[in-house]
């Protein structure tokens, strides 16, 4: 997957969604549940699990219920679940119906029960209808049109064929069905890189290349193997912009409904003062799409 923006991108930052593979290695110390991967370093972080368990769920059911849509009682798929903690959240906080979180690296689940009981919530029970499920890159083993809701948070950026994946969620979706989506921080903004604890000038993912970005992962962090997985989280980011996202959506026959832009006052850097400020300045976003 890339990072840095090819030479070619005379504004210095992406145009298009980049598509590359990782390696089972690579995205094994990006995302899989080890201690020593750099999805669990986020998620041990004491911000962690509120943040996603009422932050991400809170955010998504009133983005949804602005629209009349509720969770609640509704078959939900937690597309790209990490961690399982959303999906977690989806069942008890969103009232869902049954949950079922998909990835592609297995769920720990001893870890979720862990942080689950850790901050004060019962320990998850073999009737609860919350189950996990191992996938391959962008597609759904579910059955047609056996999901009402899916979700996906933090997701898309990292996905090397969005289209390909989305025709897939369309497959799997009811007519009527809807599809929540949101992504931050978006690559060409500030933080793009994933890495914001670890740089503390913002947009180096545009003015270094990826042997100066590995170097300061080494140097910064100090320990060579999550230096590692830092760089394969940077690397999965496929550079995609909202309106890459949009032409995704649409490619897979899905109608976009709603769009929620996410922004913030920032400095420009002297490298990118030819940069349209379109690029800089969509930190994040949270749309909805509905299978008609």
């Amino acid at each position: 997957m890339p990072g840095r923006p090819d030479e070619s991108d005379q504004d210095g930052c992406t145009d298009g969604v980049r598509l590359g593979v990782m390696t089972t290695e690579s995205a094994d110390r990006a995302f899989a549940g080890n201690d020593m991967s750099a999805a669990r370093w986020f998620a041990e972080q004491p911000a962690w699990w509120e943040d996603h368990y009422a932050g991400a769920v809170d955010q998504a059911v009133e983005f949804l219920s602005g629209d009349g849509i509720s969770l609640a009682g509704s078959r939900v798929l937690d597309l790209g679940c990490g961690d399982g903690i959303i999906s977690l959240g989806l069942l008890r906080r969103g009232g869902a119906a049954e949950v079922t979180g998909i990835d592609l690296v297995d769920v720990d689940l001893p870890f979720l029960q862990r942080v689950a009981t850790a901050h004060g919530e019962p320990a998850l029970r073999e009737d609860e209808r919350l189950r996990f499920r191992r996938s391959e890159p962008d597609m759904v083993p579910l059955p047609d049109e056996s999901v009402d809701i899916v979700t996906a948070w933090s997701v898309f950026e990292h996905v090397s064929e969005p289209a390909k994946l989305l025709a897939d969620v369309k497959r799997v979706l009811r007519p009527g069905g809807v599809l929540f989506i949101q992504i931050w921080p978006m690559f060409n903004s500030e933080h793009g890189s994933h890495l914001w604890p670890w740089f503390d000038v913002p947009f180096q993912h545009h003015v270094l290349d990826d042997a100066q970005m590995r170097e300061h992962l080494r140097g910064r962090i100090g320990d060579a193997q999550l230096a590692e997985a830092m760089y394969d989280l940077y690397k999965s980011c496929n550079g995609a912009t909202v309106d890459d996202l949009q032409a995704a959506l649409v490619d897979a026959g899905l109608y976009l409904a709603k769009v929620e832009l996410q922004s913030n006052a920032f400095h420009v850097p002297p490298e990118l003062q030819r940069v349209p400020i379109s690029k800089l300045g969509i930190s994040g976003v949270k749309l909805l799409a509905v299978r008609q």
